[in-house]
């Protein structure tokens, strides 16, 4: 197995795209580092993680806190030893027009999106360097390149931030044998869209998506491996679209706020 022996970190590991990495790290050999702030489900996630044969950590811990992020590291070394992969995936996101969001929305999504992303990142640094090998992939979204169509303009601001953010750290931890890169994943059936997604938004934009189907949680975690693997040993810096070529043809030019007055169900939580 490619990962064989290694230890990987995984935040936001208890459902979607996380959980979905989780179990792609272990089915390739690595035991795996589970955060969430669910404790319930990051238990539930070791679980099956061990069924695969893995060692596995629940670990509840606040990304945007560096005191709990470096509490969840200091457990990684104890259990582990070591740290080989971090991959930043936790991130929370909402559902409202620029001038509706307040100072505590905008803080609290660019906290856990951005600032969760750095701190995990600092923290794994000190782990990686001396041993000068390691591999950081976080999980950013084709928002970040683009806009968010659903209305975040907090989550596309941070979204962003986590791709220059990538782009620097792979240019400061390259002479360290530290590889740093990350996935935006398009549309994909997870959690966070269906609770903050526009259902009249998601079916207009899933017929723009040129392979013809929204992404599965399974199609972002094997991009991930993808990254991981000795095969992409020369590739660092890239933030990879995911996306099945919807930036290709997204969006039309009709924004969020008018397909809110045209269609009142686009104000609808799904």
């Amino acid at each position: 197995m490619e990962l064989e022996g290694q230890v990987a970190l995984v935040t936001g590991a208890a459902q979607g795209i996380g959980e979905a990495i989780a179990l792609a790290l272990a089915s390739a050999g690595a035991d795996v580092v589970i955060n969430d702030v669910n404790e319930e489900r990051a238990k539930a996630t070791a679980v099956r993680v061990r069924e695969l044969g893995r060692r596995a950590l629940p670990w509840v811990a606040d990304v945007s806190r560096g005191d709990a992020v470096a509490a969840m590291m200091g457990a990684t070394v104890r259990d582990f030893g070591h740290l080989d992969i971090l991959v930043n995936n936790a991130g929370i996101g909402q559902r409202m027009m620029a001038e509706d969001i307040s100072e505590t929305d905008w803080r609290r999504v660019i906290d856990v999106n951005l600032t969760g992303v750095f701190l995990c990142s600092r923290a794994a640094i000190q782990l990686m360097k001396p041993r000068r090998r390691g591999h950081i992939v976080n999980v950013a979204s084709i928002a970040g390149k683009r806009i968010s169509i659903h209305g975040a303009a907090h989550y596309t601001a941070a979204k962003a931030g986590v791709i220059a953010l990538t782009r620097h750290l792979a240019y400061e931890l390259g002479p360290h044998g530290i590889r740093v890169n990350a996935i935006c994943p398009g549309e994909t059936a997870t959690p966070l869209i269906e609770q903050i997604g526009d259902p009249v938004v998601l079916e207009s934009t899933r017929r723009l998506i040129p392979l013809g189907r929204s992404a599965t949680p399974k199609d972002q975690a094997d991009a991930v491996l993808m990254l991981l693997s000795d095969r992409a040993r020369y590739v660092t810096g890239v933030a990879l679209d995911v996306d099945g070529g919807m930036l290709l043809g997204w969006m039309d030019n009709e924004t969020y706020e008018q397909r809110r007055r045209r269609d009142p169900r686009a104000d609808a939580t799904s």
